[in-house]
């Protein structure tokens, strides 16, 4: 699962991939019932879930079931309950690299800036990390998000 993830670059990623590590049934991925929020409680500003949609005809959409506080602050708005399509600029690439984690069952690292007309570029990196409900087939994702902010 950590394959080629800069795991130790940041503490809140080593966290989260060791918890989900944890918590996953043998060989098989943990699912969204496996994760406790009151197991991470001060990571969770800084936490997305992201739902798979297959019911699409097209293609797989993605829903953003929850954003942390911290994420709401840098996005400036809160887009719980949106496609990452319509709520988030940039969205095709986005959306590949979902598409790329749900096909591979593997998390995925990332660096960018925050993809907000009007506001601020503000770099951050993030994992996200597949979860399966039943072990087998990525119906969730958990990414988790840290703001590279200069030193105060």
């Amino acid at each position: 699962m950590a394959d080629q993830l800069p795991l130790d670059r940041w503490p809140e990623f080593r966290r989260v991939h060791d918890y989900l590590a944890a918590k996953a049934p043998p060989g098989k991925l943990p699912g969204r019932q496996h994760v406790d929020p009151v197991d991470l409680p001060d990571l969770l500003p800084r936490i997305m879930l992201i739902d798979v949609d297959r019911s699409a005809t097209t293609a797989r959409r993605y829903r953003i079931r929850l954003m942390g506080s911290e994420l709401v602050a840098l996005h400036g708005a809160d887009v719980t309950g949106k496609y990452v399509d319509q709520a988030i600029r940039g969205g095709k690439e986005i959306i590949a690299a979902y598409d790329d984690i749900v096909a591979s069952r593997r998390p995925q690292h990332s660096e960018d800036n925050v993809r907000v007309a009007g506001r601020e570029f503000i770099p951050y990196e993030r994992i996200a990390f597949p979860l399966a409900g039943d072990g087998e087939n990525v119906d969730m994702l958990l990414l988790i998000f840290v703001p590279k902010l200069p030193p105060r």
